[in-house]
């Protein structure tokens, strides 16, 4: 990925950024798009084939404990 970052004491005007921040200290920043590879795809976790069949859900397993048991503060 290529990039370039400029610091402009006083931003002028050629610079396409909003006019509140024309002549004020910016930093630029540019990123070339088309070099950027998508992120991997997110691997879903299968359980393991000798489970199938031998887990049987009870009912909601979400409320059967506090949230803060499942790392969430009320």
């Amino acid at each position: 990925m290529s990039a370039f970052r400029q610091i402009y004491e006083d931003a002028p005007e050629f610079i396409p950024i909003p006019k509140a921040m024309q002549h004020h200290r910016i930093e630029v920043v540019l990123l070339t798009l088309d070099e950027i590879t998508p992120s991997q795809p997110v691997r879903k976790r299968i359980p393991p084939p000798h489970f199938a069949g031998r887990v049987k859900e009870l009912g909601d397993v979400m409320n059967t404990l506090s949230a803060e048991d499942w790392g969430h503060s009320e």
